[in-house]
């Protein structure tokens, strides 16, 4: 289960298109969530910012407004 958040509680207008496609944001939780515990701690979300440029444009781009 992944107790930190529901992400398809998530409206859809607040992501950008191409994880609004079905199973990625359930395979972008799997790559941040490094040890399989179903929680993504915050040490896990930067380790997974830092090493990953395409992650990090996907989040930061649901960040910037007229960028959805």
């Amino acid at each position: 289960t992944r107790s930190c958040c529901d992400w398809q509680a998530l409206p859809e207008e607040c992501l950008p298109g191409d994880i609004a496609e079905p199973g990625k944001l359930d395979e972008m939780f799997d790559t941040m969530d490094a040890n399989g515990d179903g929680e993504v701690t915050f040490d896990e979300f930067k380790a997974a910012m830092q090493k990953d440029s395409a992650l990090q444009d996907v989040v930061l781009s649901s960040l910037r407004p007229g960028q959805q």
